[in-house]
């Protein structure tokens, strides 16, 4: 597995019978999604917002009560597709990321 988080446009549609990202374009190249295996939701990372860092000591951090919430609600939706590239024919399974908070999209890894 090769780990990218690179921002990506995605175009949804529909794929087989199901709805999800049916196109990307990664590095100037179109990418069409053959199949989507999984998708599941990451929550934000709790560990590290200001009140778990106050619990551990991290005092550097600011106000334990600073953003505590917002760390918590940043869930975001990863799509692991099949996806080719029209110019190469070449096949991989990409993972997709999602932040519904601003719509932007990340290609976090590649394993073909």
């Amino acid at each position: 597995m090769r780990r990218f988080d690179e921002r990506i446009e995605v175009r949804l549609g529909r794929v087989g019978e199901q709805e999800g990202p049916s196109q990307f374009l990664w590095r100037n190249r179109l990418w069409r999604v053959l199949a989507l295996q999984e998708r599941w939701i990451e929550s934000g990372a709790w560990w590290d917002s200001p009140r778990a860092r106050a619990v551990r000591g991290d005092w550097t951090a600011g106000s334990p009560d600073e953003g505590a919430d917002a760390d918590l609600l940043c869930e975001r939706e990863v799509w692991r597709v099949e996806a080719a590239n029209g110019r190469s024919f070449s096949r991989g399974i990409y993972e997709l990321v999602n932040q519904p908070s601003d719509g932007s999209w990340q290609l976090r890894a590649v394993m073909d």
